[in-house]
């Protein structure tokens, strides 16, 4: 009997013990939110998955320009192959990456090169600039585009086959969308936002 007692005791206590802790976080709650309904709002901050603060959102990439030694290296580089054509593609709604389209396109079109073609991406695509050469076999004067780049030191993803990467693609995931080549594009330059 003393030990049904003593069980009902104890269950008593911790229930007025449950109700006073409910109680409690009840009134610490609404002294939070009256706080916070006092002070100025500060940008929320997620936290990283270990529970640490997360990292700041990056800052914006600095806009790519290009400078007159770059200009006067990459004319020099696109010279020897004046006439040639030269295909363009850019992410859309972004102004810097059109600026800088716009930026090599004026050398290209200063060293003598044919503007043949301008699209606009309709993918998400990753940072940077990048040559697509349709062919494993590209012309001869897709070198000078590759040296002019490199000479002005700006880095640039180059690949050849394209034209088959994209019917491999589209035969394994037939929805897959990227960069297609018109019959009579060689090659293209695609701009990608900043990174």
């Amino acid at each position: 009997m003393t030990s049904r007692v003593a069980v009902r005791i104890a269950g008593l206590v911790l229930a007025i013990g449950v109700v006073w802790y409910i109680t409690h976080l009840n009134a610490e709650i609404a002294r939070m939110r009256a706080s916070a309904d006092k002070a100025p709002a500060a940008p929320a901050q997620a936290a990283a998955p270990n529970g640490a603060p997360a990292a700041p959102p990056p800052a914006p990439a600095a806009a790519r320009v290009i400078s007159p030694e770059q200009r006067q290296s990459m004319l020099t580089a696109l010279g020897g192959a004046a006439g040639s054509p030269v295909w363009f593609a850019v992410v859309p709604n972004n102004p810097e990456a059109a600026a800088f389209q716009k930026s090599l396109e004026e050398i290209f079109t200063e060293a003598g090169w044919r503007v043949d073609g301008k699209k606009t991406i309709s993918f998400p695509m990753k940072p940077g600039v990048f040559i697509f050469a349709g062919e494993e076999e590209p012309p001869e004067y897709l070198s000078a585009v590759n040296n002019a780049f490199e000479a002005a030191g700006i880095q640039v993803v180059s690949g050849r086959g394209y034209r088959e990467f994209v019917r491999q693609k589209k035969e394994e995931t037939p929805n897959w969308v990227g960069l297609e080549l018109a019959p009579s594009e060689a090659y293209v330059i695609a701009v990608g936002r900043a990174g």
